[in-house]
């Protein structure tokens, strides 16, 4: 059996603020080309299953756009494949918090071939390819540890799908990694995996496809590494990975500007950027420049900047200052022994704060106040506080008005 796998496409990703000559956000339909890339090479390929392993959209309400083109996109491809199975499991970012509002990736129920799991732990059997599918999306994750996680001995194919982050595939991750012994055993044929953005295999028969484009949040460590998808061969345990095209994008080598003059450093920016080429002109590209004087930065070429940024879909100047020496501190940090003074906003309204009531935490059980009053200085008189715009008017009131 020739399985297709890709996962984390992220349609309707959108960043920056290009636009294409229809009005959408140049990112937008770079995910979605890079999405319809995939499904030609996977139709080319004529492989019996088709998965997608979680975030096929980058939130649970996508743009219309994006989902429109994805419905559009899929029920062609299943019509291209005589609705051959195709098997869907939601990520972390198509996921709702409250499950009971629904899941976007329902709708795709209604496609001929489509079968979907967004909720929990469930199994899957395909009776035509002799297969059963034990589907973990993103909600079922956190029921791994409770829960039995075997292969069907009644088909000839068992295969596990999993969104979710293994132990030792990253250790920059805000979420606790799932236990590898749980997950990779060899008596699965084959073990499919998403949300790890950078095609990885973790073992003989588990594989990490990757996504299909530049979406995560830090997309500079993912630069220089190839997207595509995965096409697998469950007999023979081997497998194929497929490119396929998408922006570019450089992360260019750091300056240290530390002993450079503002020529120097111009001129540094600038052959960096010649040496990409033609390759520059719509490319995503990150400048970083390490140990930079705030004089420094004040003369740096804006006109060469202005041009680089046309040139480019996306140009960043990562400017950092010098780095705190020992018993010293960076350029623009405030010593910890010195007190700011206050502005002129801060020094006018601070001695109105000062007679505020306190906070309703702070306040003894039962007194409660439906207006905030002040007292009025040597008077019986209170003061009622009154935005008016920007600025803060009192207008005097009874004593004791305000309290319930």
């Amino acid at each position: 059996m020739r399985i297709a796998h890709l996962s984390d496409v992220h349609l309707g990703y959108r960043a920056y603020s290009r636009t294409n000559e229809y009005g959408m956000n140049q990112r937008e339909h770079d995910v979605l080309q890079a999405f319809r890339r995939a499904l030609r090479a996977i139709r080319d390929a004529e492989p019996d299953l088709v998965l997608i392993t979680g975030d096929l959209f980058h939130a649970v309400r996508p743009p219309n756009s994006s989902l429109l083109a994805a419905y559009g996109y899929l029920s062609d491809f299943q019509k291209s494949r005589r609705n051959a199975p195709l098997v869907i499991i939601a990520g972390n970012h198509e996921t709702p918090r409250v499950a009971g509002s629904g899941c976007i990736l329902a709708l795709l129920k209604h496609l001929d071939g489509v079968q979907v799991v967004y909720d929990q732990i469930d199994g899957l059997e395909i009776p035509a390819l002799n297969a059963t599918l034990l589907c973990i999306p993103a909600r079922g994750v956190p029921d791994i540890e409770r829960r039995i996680l075997q292969p069907n001995p009644n088909t000839r194919y068992n295969l596990l799908l999993l969104h979710g982050l293994l132990e030792g595939v990253t250790q920059l991750t805000l979420e606790r990694p799932i236990d590898r012994q749980k997950i990779v055993r060899d008596e699965w044929d084959y073990i499919a995996l998403g949300d790890w953005h950078i095609y990885q295999q973790v073992a003989p028969n588990a594989i990490y496809a990757g996504a299909t484009e530049f979406t995560s949040t830090n997309i500079w460590e993912e630069a220089g590494e190839p997207k595509g998808w995965v096409l697998y061969d469950a007999d023979t345990r081997t497998h194929e990975f497929h490119t396929i095209r998408t922006r570019a994008v450089y992360d260019l080598l750091p300056i240290d500007a530390a002993d450079m003059t503002a020529v120097e450093l111009n001129q540094a920016i600038e052959s960096r950027a010649d040496a990409l080429g033609d390759a520059l002109n719509g490319a995503i590209v990150r400048q970083r420049v390490w140990n930079l004087h705030p004089d420094l930065r004040r003369q740096i070429d804006g006109e060469l900047l202005r041009e680089l940024k046309a040139r480019a879909l996306h140009y960043l100047l990562d400017l950092r200052a010098p780095r705190p020496s020992t018993g010293g501190r960076a350029y623009g940090q405030t010593p910890r022994n010195r007190r700011r003074e206050p502005t002129h906003a801060c020094r006018r309204v601070a001695p109105v704060c000062r007679d505020l009531p306190p906070p309703r935490r702070h306040r003894p059980r039962g007194v409660y106040r439906t207006r905030r009053t002040l007292p009025a200085r040597g008077g019986r008189n209170g003061a009622r506080l009154k935005r008016a715009g920007n600025s803060l008017q009192f207008r005097p009131v009874k004593a004791g008005v305000g309290y319930n």
